[in-house]
């Protein structure tokens, strides 16, 4: 069911921001602003608002108050990017709040959480403690959000009052709990849409359509509250089994809005009553138009830019839907084009995450492991700013968990495809970091003599005859290197107070870099940044480091074509600089972006050719043998597994990497023997550590598995391997189940379910003792467990299998309610209660926040890695 907190959010920040200031009263376009702001129209306001700050005539109380008026009238009119970069150029009353409130529009629920939770103001103030209890609501923490909401409900404001009540009935309902919305104002509109959905969850069908009603015949509440009451008439058809007649409402609905902000729950509840139809089921024929050319009220000769963006964004959500029900009839290829289609066209779509999901659950399917790898690449790619960047993001997750050795893998990685300075600082010193909290010493050594290198030699590119000042900048990026937060005023001071200075556009680009570092990289002050870089003198080494990061900038921006086009004009214009390996791999690394293999492996080979003595060279050969093995031909995979034995061969930091790209990649083709092969040669590496150790025998006795469906001798290998393995009692969660549940599919292709099932069992009970704490020991515990059940069940074994799903659910995870629902089902079917037997679970809400659980599938004979 839709919710109205994103509503919430604008009404919220609406109390008084700063106290008046005589000289900005006078100024007749600031009573102007207001005016606007009074009549509806805060995108005026903020535009009149920000007009009035380019003058420099204010005091600095003046200023504060116009930012802190033109930040509230963004947020009025949801422009979140816009309040963010009022924050960071000015300073604003309630500060935090309004960077809270800008985070929130813009999606990024957890950084506004973070900045309420840590701001300095205390006790926390009415609109701030509403803010955040929205934000616990939406992000599941219905517990929460009332704590913090509850004193409000007492306020003697009457509208945050009135606001704080709404927001707690809106979490009782979400909770499942049908609450007695009381009679408010005859206008409230939105405790009226509360008081149907209230009904409607209580059963009360009739007095929900009459309440519906009312919301509908009111002209107060504005058009969200409108759009969901017109959504919750169809979940209510949907309650009613109606599924049809909820399908055309959506449609007549849905074909009929130019612009709505509930699109997603509306082809959400689309695709639930699609579902619910009777088979066979017929594709609308007005969904697939919606695909090509949007819906009926968007259809006009001259659009306007908004309604341009609205209908192709509609589009997206259309093929979205229509892939999924292609998917649910087994016409996968057909659905799979759509999905890719989605996300050629639409990089930046709402569903995006959930088409590149889908796509990899059809792929996963089909076995087509090759594109399920391209595609988790792709992942990383569109939802970061760089490759480096995406590697030490996963190096921060894996150092908060205290998986050691996974966070130096991603450390290290980064700082072999680091193309700038900042970045490989940055990535050499994580690493260092982590080697010490993993207590591998004799790695910290080495990995402080590279950041001593590469310090050192940053400092000495350039003398300078102003020692403080080159002093002072030195420890700016310093502080960069590190991602110290006083990096950025550090070289903001320096730029301020030494525009003179012969290492002015040094600093700019280092501060710039910082800005492309950020999340999500703040691409438009980088390039004012830049910008300030050229109005100094510089020399040609400058220049073409300035020209450099904005190659940095264009990827940033998502404009790859771009990128490529002026990295070959800096090649033409700089055919002897020193940044053309870093230039080349960025074109390289753009095409790669763009799936044109071809021309990526021809810039990668170029590099590792050309400059064999950078550390590109390794990196780019790497890329080179990616790029090859993913066009798909037989020379492609040749030679790509001609480049990935080489790099083995050579030892050096990718020899690892290179050595299973190997094994995944015969094995992918079916080559099962060669890839067992590959994975003995990377069992015989001596600098192979621990971790790395048991993947690469996890891996082996998946191909041994594999491999037994036609050499039945190839399952005794497999078992012997496992059970050594499993032998050892200081294996992690994770490597335990995942070990535990290759041996119990081995053991049931091999005709033994008794095995089996004891090897899930032991996954279990070991969870008993080192319960699972990350999602991939989850994921494996889950496919022990589940596999455990279907045996069970296989064997008609009602009373294990029921019990067993139920010691599943006990374990906090995405996969409990399955776990639970599975078990109810089972006692249900088979009779197995010892008192009445509870009422069946009903399918969950549109709102939930978890993803709708589906029937558990048979795992038997899967054991891909």
């Amino acid at each position: 069911m839709p919710k109205l907190f994103p509503a919430l959010l604008a009404v919220a920040c609406t109390l008084p921001a700063a106290l008046s200031a005589a000289g900005l009263d006078d100024a007749p376009e600031f009573t102007a602003a207001h005016q606007a702001l009074a009549d509806g129209l805060p995108g005026v306001a903020a535009v009149k608002a920000e007009r009035l700050l380019k003058r420099k005539d204010w005091t600095r109380a003046e200023t504060r108050r116009l930012a802190t008026f033109a930040a509230e009238a963004w947020t009025r009119a949801r422009a979140g990017e816009a309040v963010l970069k009022l924050v960071e150029a000015h300073d604003l009353d309630d500060e935090s709040f309004w960077q809270a409130q800008a985070q929130a529009l813009t999606g990024n629920l957890p950084a506004a959480r973070k900045t309420l939770t840590e701001s300095a103001q205390t006790p926390r103030p009415p609109r701030a403690s509403l803010l955040l209890a929205q934000i616990l609501a939406a992000s599941g923490e219905p517990a929460a959000a009332r704590a913090e909401i509850e004193p409000l409900a007492a306020s003697a404001d009457p509208q945050l009052s009135r606001l704080a009540k709404l927001l707690l009935e809106e979490i009782s309902l979400d909770e499942g709990t049908p609450v007695n919305v009381p009679a408010g104002p005859q206008d409230d509109t939105a405790a009226q849409y509360l008081r149907a959905r209230s009904l409607l969850q209580a059963g009360k069908i009739s007095a929900a359509a009459a309440s519906l009603e009312e919301v509908l015949a009111s002209s107060n509440g504005g058009e969200r509250v409108r759009q969901a009451a017109i959504l919750l008439q169809a979940e209510m058809l949907l309650q009613q089994r109606q599924p049809e007649a909820a399908q055309n409402h959506l449609m007549k609905i849905l074909d009929s809005v130019a612009e709505c902000s509930l699109w997603l729950e509306a082809f959400d509840l689309l695709d639930r009553a699609h579902t619910a139809l009777r088979q066979p089921r017929l594709l609308p024929e007005s969904v697939l138009r919606w695909m090509s050319s949007g819906n009926t009220a968007q259809q006009q000769p001259e659009p306007s830019p908004a309604l341009a963006s609205a209908a192709e964004e509609f589009r997206g959500h259309a093929t979205y839907v229509v892939a999924r029900w292609l998917a649910a009839e087994k016409r996968v290829t057909e659905a799979a084009g759509l999905l890719e289609g989605l996300m050629q066209a639409w990089p930046y779509h709402p569903r995006l995450a959930d088409a590149m999901r889908t796509a990899m659950e059809i792929y996963t399917a089909q076995g087509a492991d090759d594109r399920v790898l391209a595609l988790a690449k792709s992942w990383r790619e569109r939802f970061s700013d760089s490759s480096a960047s995406v590697e030490s993001a996963a190096g921060s997750i894996y150092f908060r968990r205290g998986e050691h050795w996974q966070a130096l893998q991603a450390f290290q990685n980064a700082a072999n495809i680091a193309t700038t300075l900042t970045e490989r600082r940055r990535a050499l010193f994580n690493a260092a970091l982590t080697a010490v909290q993993a207590g591998n010493f004799t790695l910290y050594q080495t990995l402080l003599g590279q950041l001593e290198v590469v310090s050192g030699s940053a400092a000495a590119a350039r003398e300078s005859t102003d020692s403080a000042a080159s002093l002072e900048l030195e420890k700016a990026l310093f502080f960069a290197a590190q991602r110290k937060p006083e990096a950025e005023e550090s070289l903001r001071a320096f730029v301020r107070a030494h525009p003179a200075h012969p290492r002015f556009a040094d600093a700019c680009v280092a501060l710039a870099e910082w800005m492309l570092l950020a999340a999500p990289p703040r691409v438009e002050h980088a390039r004012t940044t830049l910008d300030m870089a050229t109005t100094a003198t510089m020399t040609t080494e400058q220049r073409q480091r300035v020209d450099c990061t904005r190659l940095w900038l264009r990827e940033a921006a998502g404009d790859l074509k771009a990128l490529i086009t002026e990295g070959a004009a800096f090649l033409k214009a700089w055919p002897k600089s020193a940044l053309v390996p870093e230039v080349r791999l960025r074109i390289a690394g753009a095409h790669y972006r763009l799936e044109d293999y071809a021309n990526a492996r021809t810039e990668f080979e170029i590099i590792a050719l050309n400059y064999p003595d950078t550390p590109h060279a390794e990196t780019s050969l790497y890329f080179a043998a990616m790029s090859a093995s993913s066009v798909m031909s037989t020379e492609g995979r040749e030679r790509a597994l001609a480049i990935w034995g080489e790099l083995a061969a050579k030892g050096g930091a990718l020899a690892v990497a290179a050595r299973r790209q190997q094994a995944l990649s015969e094995r992918a083709q079916g080559h099962l023997p060669e890839a067992l092969a590959a994975l003995d040669k990377l069992l015989a590496l001596k600098n192979l550590d621990t971790e790395q150790r048991r993947m690469t025998l996890c891996e082996k006795a998946e191909v041994l598995l594999l491999m037994g469906k036609t050499e039945p001798a190839r399952l005794a290998a497999a078992v012997t391997l496992l059970n050594d393995f499993l032998s050892d009692t200081t294996l992690p969660m994770l490597w335990r189940a995942r070990a535990g549940f290759t041996l119990a599919t081995v053991h049931h292709d091999a005709g033994r379910d008794t095995e089996a099932l004891e090897a899930c069992y032991n996954v279990l009970r070991a969870a008993d003792i080192s319960p699972p704490t990350s999602p991939a020991d989850y994921v494996w515990f889950s496919k022990a467990g589940f596999f455990g059940i279907d045996l069970l069940e296989a064997g008609r074994q009602w009373e294990p299998a029921a019990r067993l799903a139920e010691q599943m659910a006990q374990r906090p995870g995405n996969r409990a309610t399955e776990a639970r629902e599975r078990a109810t089902k089972i006692r249900l079917e088979h009779f197995l209660w010892d008192g009445p037997a509870p009422v069946p679970p009903t399918e969950l809400k549109l709102n939930d926040k978890a993803e709708p659980s589906t029937p558990s599938k048979s795992t038997k004979g899967n054991a891909k890695g």
